[in-house]
């Protein structure tokens, strides 16, 4: 249900945006009534109209426009112009994902707003700024803005605004899973668009309503919802906007089991998405058409259905899509048996989740730097601009001192200490922002460090799932050559693991305990390999070395091969004996040596074919390493690099 439910939201977003859209201009005829006018009020209005022009088609066209058009009215003191300059600039910074300047130009225009007391503006300029809050996931923000936004509305009688506003409101609960109020507004909505007789808006609203149910199971009162969606787009003609309730009403009638009425809506959902070129209605729509052959049991169809939207999703990078298709075709040839194809759509899932996983947090990491680098800039100009008028307040304070030199006795002590209650108050104020300012920078600093913590936590509990997944394989594998190789694979991923596990627990997230970790995998390894410390000892001399996380890594895989290869070679039978491992730095050179005192190597050539051999040397160029190996007595490995 989550991808589906995900593909639907797609329809409050498309509607949102028929909302705002605005009929396009002829470009020439501005452009021809742009030549007529030279820094006026006229030629500022004529700028702004191309830059809404311009705005949905090139937003670099756009904001320069806007640019010129900033200018002149700033330099003929136009504040109507100035004030839909700044608007314009906030929409084309939004689209462009830039949220913190479009709110510093939303709030521009307000201030500016503000000395033309147009409420209808502000409400506009409100909305706008609900939307960036609503994106950069400040839902606290976002409402408070919203709401402001509809209480001038409704004091205006602006029917068509307040309902826009709140479906804006519903959208906010609704990501927040605060699906009741989410309910309450988008109903209010749906009453006022009734009485309006709007009905695209109308199809908008049931389809968010069908949504709401279908998240909290209550698929009739869903199915309901998105069948009176579906039925007014077709009656408008709607065609291309079909897949969106289409695919929400397949999904319903396959939750309730009604597999025929499900397949029936899910192929015109196909169909229309790939008249109309919607990549992600394809992909769902034969993700949820092959769950339902899936069912039936017809697995030759499910496999078809989901091969193809698995090819779909990666032509267009669609990562949720070909995420949810990859698993359902790891199930499918994990029921037939069909293991080298499962375990490869399994790798697939689990690097796509740890992708859309570490994804998040970096879209989180950098809108929380673009927030504290923007509270640091405008702290900066707001003490600029604090600077700038205690310093004109004390010109004119002299200017006085020396017009009323005749009265200066008690006048001059009076300026005096109101310039120096001035200064004060002003150093008071610095102090008071100075140490807002520390507090956000701490916060923030403590708040990346959870995050990367987390990041590690995460990547580390995969690398387990996997391993494990590697394990329970092998018990099904007949072949002990591939039972082999899927427990060395194991071990390599353990070894990986074990980092993030040190990441996430040390103190320092920038490195790692070089000596304790290679210690730890080494015992592990013997572990694995169910090796008694009676028979062969481990004896390691490892130096505190600073070492970077990938280079930390990368040993850590070579010495995985190296004693994983002599535990499992180097002393048959009951034979005793010792492996050694030490790490240590020559200057600016590492060496690494694993050695071993057992039987040595009857054939290098053999080994130097292995591909776990292949491995080490392949790590050791990266490292810009040297490799080199001695077996007169034992066997000897060195790295230097």
């Amino acid at each position: 249900m989550r991808i589906t439910v995900l593909f639907g939201h797609l329809l409050v977003a498309m509607f949102v945006m028929t909302n705002d859209a605005r009929p396009q201009e002829n470009m020439d005829s501005l452009r021809y009534a742009l030549s007529l006018h030279k820094g006026d009020t006229s030629e500022v209005r004529v700028l702004n109209e191309l830059s809404s022009a311009y705005y949905g088609q090139s937003n670099d066209s756009s904001i320069w426009t806007a640019q010129e058009a900033l200018v002149i009215a700033k330099r003929i003191s136009d504040q109507s112009g100035k004030r839909r300059a700044f608007y314009m600039l906030g929409l084309n910074h939004q689209d462009l994902r830039q949220f913190e300047y479009a709110l510093s130009y939303y709030d521009s225009s307000l201030v500016v707003n503000e000395q033309l007391y147009d409420s209808a503006w502000s409400a506009i300029l409100l909305n706008a700024r609900g939307k960036v809050y609503r994106s950069t996931s400040r839902y606290p923000e976002s409402l408070a803005s919203y709401l402001e936004s509809l209480t001038i509305r409704r004091a205006l009688g602006d029917s068509l605004g307040v309902s826009m506003v709140l479906n804006n409101i519903g959208s906010v609960y609704c990501l927040q899973n605060n699906y009741d109020k989410a309910l309450r507004y988008y109903q209010q909505t749906l009453d006022i668009e009734e009485s309006m007789g709007s009905l695209m808006e109308q199809a908008s609203t049931l389809g968010n309503i069908g949504l709401i149910h279908m998240s909290v199971d209550n698929y009739s009162e869903a199915l309901d919802y998105s069948l009176k969606s579906y039925r007014l787009l077709d009656s408008l003609g709607e065609s291309c906007r079909l897949p969106y309730p289409a695919i929400n009403i397949g999904h319903t009638y396959l939750e309730l089991g009604r597999l025929d009425e499900a397949l029936q809506y899910l192929k015109i959902s196909y169909d229309w998405s790939i008249v109309c070129h919607i990549p992600e209605g394809v992909c769902q729509s034969l993700y949820s058409m092959g769950q339902i052959y899936f069912k039936q049991g017809l697995y030759d169809l499910a496999e078809q259905k989901w091969k193809e939207g698995y090819e779909l999703a990666e032509e267009y990078d669609l990562k949720t899509s070909k995420m949810s298709l990859a698993e359902s075709l790891f199930e499918l040839y994990k029921s037939k048996g069909a293991s080298d194809q499962a375990l490869h759509y399994l790798e697939v899932t689990f690097k796509l989740n740890s992708e859309l996983f570490n994804e998040d947090m970096t879209e989180q990491l950098t809108t929380l730097e673009l927030n504290y680098a923007f509270e640091q800039e405008r702290d900066s100009l707001e003490f600029q601009k604090q600077s700038e008028l205690l310093s004109v307040n004390a010109q004119l304070d002299q200017q006085r001192l020396m017009k009323y030199v005749t009265i200066a006795g008690f006048m001059i002590a009076l300026i005096f200490v109101f310039v120096i209650y001035r200064y004060y108050r002003l150093s008071q104020k610095a102090k008071s922002i100075l140490e807002k300012k520390n507090k956000t920078i701490s916060e923030a600093l403590d708040e990346r460090e959870v995050l990367l913590r987390e990041i590690h936590h995460r990547v580390k509990n995969n690398l387990q799932v996997v391993s494990s997944l590697l394990n329970i394989q092998s018990k099904y594998l007949n072949d002990e050559l591939a039972k082999k190789a899927v427990l060395e694979g194991r071990n390599r991923v353990q070894s990986m693991a074990l980092v993030h596990e040190k990441l996430y627990q040390s103190e320092n997230m920038s490195q790692v305990n070089v000596k304790e970790y290679l210690q730890e995998l080494a015992n592990a390894l013997f572990q694995s390999y169910d090796v008694s410390e009676d028979r062969v000892r481990l004896s390691s001399q490892i130096e505190v070395v600073d070492l970077s996380i990938d280079t930390t890594i990368q040993i850590g895989l070579i010495i995985n091969e190296l004693v994983s290869n002599a535990l499992k070679y180097a002393f048959p039978d009951t034979e005793q004996g010792m492996v050694s491992l030490s790490l240590r730095k020559i200057e600016a050179v590492y060496e690494l040596e694993v050695s071993d005192n057992g039987i040595g190597i009857a054939s290098p050539e053999d080994l130097l074919k292995s591909y776990g051999y292949r491995i080490v040397r392949s790590i050791a160029r990266g490292l810009g390493g040297t490799i080199t190996m001695q077996h007169d007595q034992g066997t000897v490995f060195r790295l230097t690099f």
